[in-house]
Order: structure tokens, then sequence, then C-alpha cells
């Protein structure tokens, strides 16, 4: 390991730590004689490659797996921290919105626009089942907590609750005026909220599957949302740089913060609820103080616009999905 200048000011200092094959640039900020943190650039630890558009990535829960699921119609899983490529999974007929481990990592759950939803024996890498159920593209899914069930969303404005087990369609919730493009289970697995075009974010009960309130609305299209681990907060991107935190039990606006140079596409809390990921159409990932919106770190490495997140169990890494054909992951 060794050290070196890396950029020298009056008032400021750049040191770059030099360890192979990766280098981490701090910075310190000396002023009156004090030493202040200022930020951490950091570059990703792997960069793995699709044949098109990366949508989703998951990792399982003992993070020793990596699933990725790509506009090539692919999902690969990939071993950690090696980068070597475990399986490819083929069987789905158009891009792969979401991936999901489920049943102690050796199930995987996915989704794509080809209307299906599809479970995957990780221990041969087969297919397991396939799960017919909307009527145009789906556009998003999100398993509830227990991996019991899993609910997803269309451009035919339904949702559709499924049951993992049987591979079933358990039910059908109507109330979109417009195409969705965003669900979450509450981390009580208590509730759904699913958002759209219709500007709404629409809150349901899962027990009698009725809707239960709405909040909003946005002024656009929104894209993106994502409880915070307590589920006292539900934070929402849309076709702007804005991020909205909303109180998820009286439905007021909480907060704004605005740290993207175009639309956010993505959102997702860390593990601990203290961090907030966001990614955008500007190619830049803002680790966020989940309270105050302060930036924390901008993580740059993709060339263009990320379309999913995912931390991993421990909180110690952050996987990305990019429309440059790759998915990273970075330590943090």
């Amino acid at each position: 390991m060794s050290f070196g200048i890396a950029g020298l000011g009056s008032d400021w200092l750049v040191v770059e730590l030099r360890r192979a094959p990766k280098s981490l640039l701090i910075c310190f900020l000396t002023l009156q004689r004090e030493r202040q943190w200022l930020a951490v650039i950091i570059e990703p630890t792997l960069t793995l490659r699709h044949n098109n558009a990366v949508y989703s990535v998951a990792f399982s829960s003992n993070g020793q797996l990596l699933a990725s699921g790509s506009l090539d119609k692919a999902i690969k899983i990939w071993e950690l921290p090696s980068g070597k490529q475990k399986f490819r999974l083929e069987g789905h007929r158009e891009a792969i919105c979401t991936v999901s481990f489920q049943d102690g990592d050796s199930t995987l759950l996915s989704a794509s626009l080809d209307k299906t939803l599809r479970t995957w024996d990780l221990s041969e890498g087969k297919l397991k089942s396939t799960m017919p159920g909307h009527q145009t593209y789906l556009t998003c899914m999100a398993p509830a907590p227990d991996g019991a069930t899993a609910v997803s969303g269309s451009h035919d404005k339904d949702l559709v609750l499924w049951d993992i087990a049987s591979s079933r369609a358990s039910a059908t919730l109507q109330g979109h005026a417009d195409l969705v493009t965003c669900v979450a289970f509450s981390p009580d697995g208590l509730h759904i909220a699913s958002a759209g075009h219709d500007l709404l974010i629409r809150v349901w009960d899962v027990e009698s599957k009725k809707q239960v309130r709405e909040i909003g609305p946005h002024p656009k299209p929104i894209q993106s949302l994502a409880f915070s681990p307590d589920g006292m907060i539900l934070a929402a991107s849309e076709e702007s740089p804005i991020v909205r935190l909303w109180n998820f039990d009286s439905g007021k606006l909480k907060r704004t913060f605005e740290n993207h140079k175009g639309m956010v596409k993505t959102l997702e809390y860390s593990p601990n609820g203290a961090h907030l990921a966001s990614g955008g159409s500007d190619s830049l990932i803002q680790i966020q103080d989940a309270s105050t919106g302060q930036i924390q770190h901008t993580l740059k490495s993709h060339r263009n616009t990320i379309y999913g997140l995912a931390w991993s169990a421990t909180g110690d890494q952050l996987a990305s999905a990019a429309f440059d054909r790759t998915a990273k992951v970075w330590p943090l």
C-alpha cells in the first residue's frame, strides 16, 4: 500500500491511496488548521456485462451471489467477490425488469416485460415455474418481506398479487387510471404502495385487497418507490430530479431534495435506514443522508441512465444496473 499527493491547493489537499487493483481518492479540506472530511471518490470493485441494457440487480441474502436482469432477455447469476458467472438463465421473451432472491437464496424470482413472472432453481440454474397474468407489458414487481407473495404492475393499469408456492395469481387490484411503473411492499408486509403515470401513489391493504388511501399527487409521472426500513417514510421519484419523502401514515410531504441533473429512475434505502441511494438519467448514483438529503457520496462510472440499485444485506456494498449494458458493485 502506498500514498501519493494527487492535488494540492492553498486550503485543500487531495491524497491518493493506492491499493491494487483499485484506488480510492480521499479528499480532505484544511480550514483554520482543522482537517475536515469532504468526500471519498469510490471506484466499483466489479463491472459485469450484458449484451444490452441492464434493468435490475439483487444480492443474495448471504452476499455470495448477485443477480442481474437485462434487455437482452437474460438473467445472469454472478459469484461474489470474484465476479465469475455461475448461471445464465434464459426463457423470458422480453426484457427483465426485476430480479429477487427467495427461499434462502435457493430460488430466483424474475419479472419481465413478456407479462410473466418466473421462478428459477439456483442449485441447477433451471426454470421452475412460469406465471402469466397481465394483459400488456409488465413493468415492475416486488416480493413481500416473507417471500410468500409478490405484486406486479403493468401497462394494463392493474396490480396482480401472486402466491409464489402455487405459482398462481391470487388477486387483481384495480384503481390506477394509467400505466403502473413501480410497486413496493411495506416492511411489515401489511400494505402495498403503487404508482405510475396517473401521478398518485396508491396504498393498498394486503389482507382486504382494497385501496385505503392516496398520496400525492406528484406533478409528473412517478418512476420509483422505496420504503424506509422502519416503514415510516415512503420515498418517491418522478420524471424530474426531485425526490419526495412522504410520511407513510399521514400521507403528508416531509421533505424534498434535488441532487441529480436529470430524472431519478430508482431509489433504495440502506438496510439500517441511514442512507438513501438514488440513480438517475444523469448516469450518477447519489448516496444521501436519508433524513436531510445531504449528499454523502457520488458514484461515477456508468455512462448512461441508472435503472436499478440494490444494497447488500450488510449495507457495505451497493449494486447498480444501467443502460450502458453493465452492472457494477461498489464498496461503501
